[in-house]
């Protein structure tokens, strides 16, 4: 290796390494435009040609954005104002708040009131991480917003070069290009998969137990379900406090041991068993992706932990193969 050859070597791994530098404080919303932009690009494909990449980046990015923001502000109104209703009858003396604290005193209270405390403890603190300060939500935000839609616009373009900059084989090329789009759509589906069992099991619960509305808030806890950390348990923790804050010790208590043993387990069946067979990984070596990412790369760990480990898997294979 020459001089001009070693130098030039040297100086891209530095040039690689302070990128990520500049990177890493906002790697969280770099990987969810990335995502983002993976979900949303069959339809960027199927628009841009009838209304123009950038009128249809734009409408993509407006319609993700209220599909996502529109569930979480009627949650939240509904949330506040069945709080006031609550408030309003302990006032009346149509709940007494004496049979919601002798449940709370009981085994049964006690530990689901522990349980209620620590995954909200944990979705806080997840979300806190997340958010960060106002300045850097809004400047994660501001990224998020310019990225995803220069993907929709330029994504194409970007994999070429992509491709062109590589120093390896065109199959060997659309070989790896493949895996990683296969474990994309995987990490994906599952997700969405999970959102829905979820939903459903929550939608049929709430049914059975008289709430009104229970198709709408199925579809809320679906949207919900595809966040990080939030989840169908944002539906179901708030009913069973209401029912519990009424006096219906069953309903309530019913509907919490329900959530944290029926609703929340399928999440710890269902990922390793459609994800591990959908990417092609080993169900241990998935469930490692999962929480092996969340403490590397904060809450996006739960698609970014399995995609790495699967395509590093890939990337071996292909080594291995081809230039052993």
């Amino acid at each position: 290796m020459n001089g001009e050859k070693a130098f030039a070597l040297l100086l891209l791994a530095v040039s690689v390494y302070v990128s990520w530098l500049v990177i890493w404080p906002f790697f969280t919303y770099v990987a969810l435009a990335v995502l983002l932009a993976y979900a949303l690009y069959p339809l960027q494909r199927r628009f841009a040609p009838r209304v123009g990449p950038r009128k249809s980046a734009v409408a993509l990015m407006v319609s993700a954005t209220v599909l996502f923001v529109l569930p979480l502000v009627l949650l939240l109104q509904t949330v506040l104002g069945q709080a006031l209703s609550v408030a309003e009858r302990i006032q009346s003396g149509d709940i007494d708040l004496a049979v919601f604290q002798r449940f709370l005193e009981t085994d049964l209270g006690a530990d689901l009131l522990s349980a209620i405390r620590s995954g909200a403890g944990t979705a806080l603190q997840e979300m806190t991480g997340f958010l960060g300060g106002v300045s850097n939500v809004a400047l994660g935000f501001t990224i998020l917003g310019f990225l995803l839609y220069y993907l929709l616009v330029d994504g194409e373009e970007a994999v070429g070069w992509f491709r062109e900059v590589t120093p390896l084989a065109a199959d060997v090329q659309g070989e790896l290009l493949a895996e990683l789009n296969r474990l994309t759509f995987a990490v994906l589906v599952t997700q969405g998969l999970i959102a829905v069992v979820q939903a459903v099991l929550t939608g049929l619960a709430l049914a059975v137990l008289g709430f009104s509305n229970a198709l709408f808030w199925t579809v809320v806890a679906v949207v919900l379900g595809l966040l990080p950390f939030v989840g169908s348990m944002f539906i179901w923790i708030p009913a069973a406090l209401i029912l519990l804050a009424g006096g219906d010790l069953l309903g309530g208590g019913g509907l919490l041991l329900y959530g944290f043993g029926v609703v929340n387990l399928t999440d710890n069946y269902l990922r390793p068993v459609i994800g591990g067979r959908s990417a092609n990984l080993n169900p241990g070596l998935l469930v490692v992706g999962i929480f092996g990412g969340l403490v590397v790369f904060g809450f996006t760990g739960i698609f970014v932990g399995p995609i790495v480990l699967g395509f590093t898997k890939a990337v071996v294979v292909v080594v291995s193969r081809e230039y052993a």
